[in-house]
């Protein structure tokens, strides 16, 4: 029988990592971020509130990501510097699906981390959150802790979920958002963006905080700059989990999928020939079991424009058959 080797030299030999050099060589490309978003009370009077939050500098032209959060309904937005300088930022784009927005500060050549792929990410590893936490003077804050897991989902706001977050125990607080976590070298892994508190219960929940992964961050901040906007593919329709106990009960030889509630008058599914009822069981080639499954490849791998087989099951009388259908995605209207 295999047993585990000992540890417990490693253990003994073991040196927490020196994160000082790593922070010295990247907070001058963090910076912080104040949004004045005007307000109006019951009474019409208008006013100021203002919110405050992280963003980091991604290319040497001035190009800051930050959460869409942060800067959503701004006015002004103010952005001081590592040195302590201070200056306005112009709003790129914003995306309220994704979360995340882009801000172009005034020409000059810009400290910056740019947005790398290719980083295959281990549970485990260490993590460095930095941001603006709380708003405290005298410069950002610094924080350390690991990736706990990835692939993760989580509704950022009433209809708004996040998909394939970086999940981590490292320390975030309101002000971190928008700000980078990064590994042992500095490079950028994720943004910051979320953390839970509590449960539906009501039970605390300690060391379980969010970042939006960097394949995502490229995706988004690149349509951003080049369009102000991001196109994501959309299907025109409302869906539905196929329940196994609904598929048993209606005698459908499927167990999991997709179900078309509704289709949109003149949208891209019922132009392809989709129904309501119909059960999507895959798409462009990959299986979708669940809601979130279809969810994630309209915001990872699929383009508005583009065009897929759509396999779907749809019953009958007669017991029912799959089919496969052509759907050209359309582009997901701006609500």
């Amino acid at each position: 029988m295999p047993t585990v080797p000992s540890t417990s030299s490693a253990a003994q030999s073991f040196q927490p990592p020196d994160i000082a050099d790593t922070v010295e060589r990247v907070r001058s490309a963090v910076v912080s971020i104040v949004a004045e978003v005007p307000v109006q009370d019951i009474f019409g009077r208008r006013s100021s509130r203002f919110g405050s939050g992280t963003g980091i500098i991604i290319d040497s032209e001035g190009l800051v990501l930050t959460n869409n959060h942060v800067i959503q309904g701004a006015q002004a937005i103010t952005i001081t510097m590592d040195d302590g300088s201070q200056t306005t930022a112009e709003l790129i784009g914003g995306d309220r699906l994704s979360d995340l927005a882009v801000l172009r500060l005034p020409e000059g050549d810009h400290p910056y981390l740019p947005l790398e792929l290719d980083r295959s990410l281990r549970v485990g590893e260490w993590a460095i959150a930095i941001g603006n936490a709380l708003a405290l003077p005298g410069g950002p804050t610094v924080t350390v802790g690991v990736v706990s897991a990835l692939g993760r989902s989580i509704e950022s706001a009433p209809g708004v979920t996040l998909y394939d977050l970086i999940q981590t125990d490292t320390p975030i607080n309101p002000g971190n958002s928008g700000g980078p976590l990064l590994d042992l070298n500095g490079n950028l892994i994720g943004i910051n963006t979320a953390v839970l508190r509590n449960e539906s219960s009501g039970a605390r929940v300690e060391g379980i905080g969010f970042a939006i992964d960097i394949d995502t961050a490229t995706q988004v901040s690149q349509q951003l700059v080049d369009l102000g906007r991001v196109r994501w593919a959309w299907m025109g329709v409302l869906l539905a989990d196929l329940v196994p106990e609904v598929a048993a009960q209606l005698r459908l030889p499927i167990r999991e999928g997709v179900v078309i509630s509704r289709t949109v008058t003149d949208g891209p599914s019922a132009m392809a020939g989709i129904q309501p009822g119909d059960v999507i069981t895959t798409i462009g080639g990959h299986d979708v079991a669940t809601v979130s499954d279809l969810t994630r490849l309209l915001r990872r791998e699929f383009e508005a424009g583009q065009t897929v087989d759509v396999e779907v099951f749809r019953n009958t009388a007669s017991g029912g058959s799959s089919q496969t259908l052509k759907l050209e995605f359309g582009e997901r209207p701006e609500e």
